[in-house]
């Protein structure tokens, strides 16, 4: 068969398949998908999406609806007997008794309509079915990641009979967390770029998403006690501003803007404005989470506020007006103090009144140890917490310490005190080196161990996503039962996408990069919260580990020229996957060396050679140009626009102005 594949990617929020060429040895399938004739809408996106599928890989002439002809060759029912009224003659091979799907329970069965083979697609729910018609995809050959889909090269013959797939969820809450937070997370992405994360998401069967939002942030307006909320500082304060133009690294992947910023806050210039944008915003991730079967959970702090209510809150001794662009209630002040705890339920009614279609709140407090008598002294009305429709948004606490986030039901808070700690949520963290390319054989590891524990709930918490496609692709399947090692996953996805010896190629090219992350685990120099770093913070960590940084890029090196050599054999779509990682090892590669630069050139600077200095100053420079160029080259989201902002402002810019005095007092 005449290979086809099909590459989605983030092309400036456009989800773009790429083409494929038309087999002409082969005729195309018809094939007739039924649906219920009032199907629920998730069932008849189910049905929209199988249809694509089968046109990408066999380029098949289908239709959709509620009969098939009785000549039909090839037929798919989609949804369940109780939503589809084609599938009721099938009744008694839907799973039933003690083999009832679960709610999140699907399957794909070959049956027999009219003497030929015909397919089940379906679940214990229409989201379930979605989830059944996402699997029928990995079944044909395609690889759901997050960035969008890779298509078989070599798809199997098209047939119908044989199939028999029942799956249930060994973690029946799989949560996606967007922090939104800054420039190189979700705080940076449109509407549009949430929603082709969302759609891949529904794919590989995540079922929540909770939203980090802080009180600075622009997403609602109230009043209390006479004083109007002022601010609304998305990434902080709202003067942090990345500059794009003019003299910028990279700068083509900015198609011409002035500053980088997040796209739905691009034309709101007044307070007004940008609160009506972030109500927007949010509520266009809120409803778009839903459209795909996915509960939504808002993360808000309850003793955070914004800055000018700074007259209704005590801080805590010593940070006065220093965390940030909004104020932190001091932990022994605020289940006592009348006023704060109205001004947190001024706020609190606002969100709830703002985003009515929530499903969710997860509370945090400044204490870890919040009792139900303490959040029943902040809110102790139970009505508090309905929505407009007059259904009570689900509420939990945070009951553990940090690094890890585990909520908890309001019953369950002062058993979590006693004996009966909160299970833990798994996290995909952020990482140290945030620069740097993760580790997808850690993930694995770091994961399997929920097998072992009565775990039933787990987190994913990244700080962006354009690295991260092989262990939330292994995730997605281990939920459902496959047992797939780090080296079984990578083969999964590379064979059947990119061709054969592919995956070797790219397992050693992994195998360098782990090296690397090893060598790089203490050398702090990587970026905060939102990104920034300092020059004399690379400086010194240069300094302090230089042998470190030079196996490292070696490693980098390794890793850059094995990913290169895997994009040469690769075939068709898959190439863009290896292209990615291998500008990714360039990257990293080049940002070392700029490392090293700064630090041998203020070591030139101590000794007063200025030669070296500026020959120094100038490597850096170039180095970093190199890599910032190399991840405009393979820019997936605006996660890794942020970090060639942010690289940029704090890295490029500072270098090329401490180059120019050096130059001018050398004259």
């Amino acid at each position: 068969m005449v290979s086809r594949c099909c590459w989605s990617i983030f092309l400036p929020f456009i989800f773009l398949p790429a083409l494929y060429p038309t087999n002409q040895l082969l005729a195309a399938p018809r094939v007739d998908i039924v649906i219920g004739e009032k199907a629920p809408a998730l069932e008849r996106l189910a049905a929209e999406e199988l249809s694509n599928q089968l046109k990408r890989v066999y380029e098949a002439d289908t239709k959709i609806g509620s009969t098939a002809p009785a000549d039909a060759t090839h037929v798919i029912f989609v949804g369940s007997p109780d939503t589809n009224a084609g599938m009721k003659p099938f009744a008694a091979q839907w799973p039933s008794g003690d083999k009832k799907l679960t709610d999140q329970g699907h399957l794909l069965r070959s049956v027999t309509h009219n003497n030929k083979p015909a397919l089940l697609i379906g679940g214990g729910s229409p989201v379930a079915t979605y989830w059944a018609v996402a699997e029928f995809g990995h079944h044909l050959g395609i690889r759901s990641l997050l960035f969008g889909d890779l298509d078989p090269i070599s798809p199997p013959e098209f047939r119908l009979d044989g199939i028999e797939v029942v799956l249930e969820p060994q973690h029946r809450e799989r949560e996606w967390h967007f922090r939104n937070r800054g420039p190189m997370d979700s705080g940076s992405w449109s509407v549009d770029e949430h929603r082709q994360v969302l759609q891949q998401l529904a794919k590989l069967k995540f079922n929540r998403v909770s939203i980090n939002v802080r009180a600075s942030q622009p997403f609602v307006h109230f009043e209390f006690s006479g004083v109007a909320r002022k601010s609304e500082g998305l990434w902080g304060f709202s003067d942090f501003v990345y500059p794009v133009s003019g003299d910028t690294s990279g700068r083509k992947v900015f198609g011409g803007a002035k500053n980088f910023e997040n796209p739905s806050f691009a034309a709101a210039k007044t307070y007004e404005e940008r609160i009506a944008a972030g109500r927007e915003h949010l509520t266009g991730i809120i409803e778009t989470a839903r459209t795909v079967g996915m509960t939504v959970r808002l993360q808000l702090r309850a003793d955070w506020f914004p800055q000018n209510f700074g007259a209704f809150v005590k801080e805590p001794d010593g940070i006065q007006g220093r965390d940030g662009p909004h104020v932190v209630a001091d932990v022994a002040e605020f289940f006592r103090d009348e006023r704060t705890m109205g001004l947190a339920r001024a706020q609190m009614r606002a969100y709830l009144d703002t985003y009515p279609r929530v499903d969710g709140v997860d509370l945090e407090f400044g204490s870890e140890k919040v009792s139900q008598q303490d959040f029943q002294r902040v809110f102790p009305d139970p009505k508090f917490w309905n929505r407009a429709d007059g259904r009570a948004v689900d509420v939990r606490v945070r009951a553990n310490e940090f690094p890890q986030r585990a909520f908890v039901a309001l019953g369950q808070l002062n058993r979590t005190q006693q004996s009966e700690p909160a299970k833990p949520l798994i996290l995909l963290a952020e990482r140290e080196q945030r620069f740097l390319p993760s580790s997808p054989a850690d993930f694995s590891i770091m994961f399997d161990h929920a097998r072992f524990q009565a775990c039933n709930h787990f987190v994913v918490d990244p700080s962006g996503v354009s690295d991260i496609d092989l262990p939330v692709y292994w995730l997605s399947r281990s939920s459902f039962g496959s047992e797939l090692t780090f080296e079984q996953t990578c083969r999964d996805v590379i064979d059947p996408t990119c061709g054969e010896g592919v995956a070797d190629r790219v397992l050693t090219a992994f195998q360098q990069n782990r090296q690397a992350l090893t060598k790089m685990e203490r050398v702090r120099f990587g970026g905060g919260m939102s990104g920034p770093v300092n020059l004399r913070t690379i400086e010194e960590g240069a300094n302090k580990n230089a042998e470190q940084l030079t196996s490292a890029a070696d490693a980098y090196l390794n890793a850059m020229n094995e990913m290169y050599r895997a994009n040469t054999r690769a075939r068709e779509g898959g190439r863009a996957f290896t292209l990615y990682w291998a500008r990714r090892f360039e990257f990293a590669l080049e940002y070392l060396s700029f490392a090293q630069a700064v630090q041998k050139a203020s070591a030139a600077e101590t000794a007063k050679d200025t030669a070296t200095q500026i020959a120094e100053l100038e490597k850096g420079i170039e180095s970093l140009n190199n890599g910032l160029n190399a991840m405009a080259a393979i820019a997936r989201s605006n996660s890794d626009r942020g970090l060639i902002a942010v690289l940029n402002k704090y890295g490029y810019r500072p270098l090329k102005q401490k180059l120019a005095k050096v130059e001018e007092a050398a004259k």
